[in-house]
Parts: C-alpha cells; sequence; structure tokens
C-alpha cells in the first residue's frame, strides 16, 4: 500500500510552451476545443488528490510556476501553461490549508511493536464465531494483539506472529487468502480534538510515503491511528511521526 507524494520546491519551467487553440469561459479558464474539463478543474483535481502538494501549498513551500508547469506535463500539454498558472494562483490554497495545518501534532503518544503478522481470510457465517473463539486464547494482560478488521469479502486479522498458527490452523486453505509475517505495528494515540479535525490521518501517511515507507495496511479507531509496515522499516517510520508530532 504506496501514498504518492510529491514536493515541488524547485523548478525551472524552460522549454517552448506547446498549446493548442484555447476558448475562454466565465471566470478566466481556458478548455480544450476537445474537453470539457476547465483548466481550473484540472488545477483543482490535482491539488486535492495529493495531500504533499496541499500542504506544501499550505506553508508556502511549493513555487507556483513549477506546480503548474508540471500539471501541464501530467497532462500531455493539453493546457496553456499560463491559463494553469492563472489556476494555481486563484486556488483558495489558504481558506483550505488551515483547518489541517498543525493536524498531526494532535499525536499525544507512540508505540512500536514489532514480531506482528497478518492474516487475510474469505468472510464466511462461521468465521466470526471462529475468530471470537480464538481470542479467548489471546492473552491481552501481557500485551499480546489480535485485531480483527472486517470488510465485505475479507476479514483481516492482525496477531503477534508467535500466533499466526492458530489462525492457520483453524481456517481451510482455500479461505486463507494471504498471510505476512515480519512485521511490526504502530499505534499513534491522538487527542479528542482529532476526531473533529480533518487531515490528521492523511497527514501521517504523506510522512510516511515521504520517508520511504510502504505501509502494509492502516486503520484509524476512534482516537488512534494503526500502521503496519515490515519490521525493517519500523524505526525510520516511527521516527517519522515522532518528528512530525513535535514540529
Amino acid at each position: 500500500m504506496c501514498f504518492s507524494t510529491s514536493y515541488f520546491l524547485t523548478f525551472a519551467s524552460g522549454g517552448k510552451d506547446l498549446c493548442r487553440k484555447w476558448s475562454k469561459t466565465q471566470g478566466g479558464d481556458a478548455i480544450t476545443s476537445d474537453s470539457e474539463r476547465t483548466t481550473g478543474d484540472v488545477v483543482r483535481e490535482t491539488i486535492e488528490r495529493d495531500g504533499a502538494i496541499r500542504i506544501g501549498l499550505a506553508r508556502g513551500l511549493i513555487n507556483a510556476r513549477a506546480l503548474a508547469r508540471y500539471i501541464q506535463i501530467e497532462t500531455r500539454e493539453r493546457y496553456s501553461f499560463e491559463a494553469i498558472l492563472s489556476a494555481v494562483r486563484r486556488y483558495p490554497v489558504k481558506g483550505k490549508g488551515v483547518k489541517h495545518r498543525g493536524a498531526e501534532q494532535l499525536v499525544s503518544k507512540l508505540a512500536l511493536k514489532n514480531k506482528i503478522a497478518v492474516a487475510t481470510i474469505k468472510n464466511s457465517p462461521e468465521l466470526p464465531v471462529m475468530l471470537a473463539e480464538l481470542s479467548k486464547e489471546v492473552d491481552y494482560g501481557r500485551g499480546e494483539t489480535y485485531r480483527v478488521i472486517s470488510g465485505p469479502e475479507s476479514v483481516f486479522v492482525v496477531i503477534d506472529s508467535k500466533n499466526l498458527a492458530r489462525i492457520t490452523s483453524a481456517v481451510s486453505k482455500s479461505s486463507l487468502l494471504m498471510t505476512l509475517d515480519n512485521l511490526a505495528e504502530i499505534v499513534a494515540t491522538e487527542s479528542g480534538d482529532a476526531l473533529m479535525t480533518p487531515g490528521v490521518l492523511a497527514g501521517l501517511a504523506t510522512e510516511l510515503a515521504i520517508n520511504g515507507v510502504n505501509l502494509v495496511a492502516c486503520a484509524a479507531p476512534p482516537t488512534s491511528a494503526i500502521f503496519i509496515m515490515k519490521e525493517e522499516d519500523a524505526m525510520s517510520a516511527y521516527r517519522a511521526i515522532e518528528r512530525l508530532s513535535r514540529r
């Protein structure tokens, strides 16, 4: 599970500006002769689907001309550079970024645990009963891990590596879709304000992606965020979130 992120701190927009014939719509957005999407639509979609771009714009870290050139390249030169640049400068970055600023600082505690495994099991009417019986064998008092995340077609179980055999022996081979071992888990405990603050999980996941951490899975129950990654990435992930929460 990967999260694509890009920061555009510097970019030399050289070369010839290729463009087609443009028509102007109300508000100054340009559209191509073969598309109903305005330049403003393209710019807004590009910014809003990438958390790193939104955060970078809100913090004043991204060069508007560099971002405009990036969008032009991504759209295969279908939109004029000047039209894209104008739309980037009109984007209400302060209004959209202020709610997200500092959201990651709502993390109050971090916990890291290694020797974690996961199992993905095909959902069935009898599976919840079987998983409930297995939970009775888990020693929560000694800090053992047992988390069940249910979906419409499969169930994802997070468990200590030493207890993985309990899962694999209890379900049929045809029902066991996948198992992964040698994983680690980071639990970020959040303050109550996190429930009403947009961008907390996105900010944490973006920071992990920027630091090269590939997430196997993540979950966000109330007042916490759970990230699962390979053990080799665990310390990098922990330090990245710790640095972020101290900013």
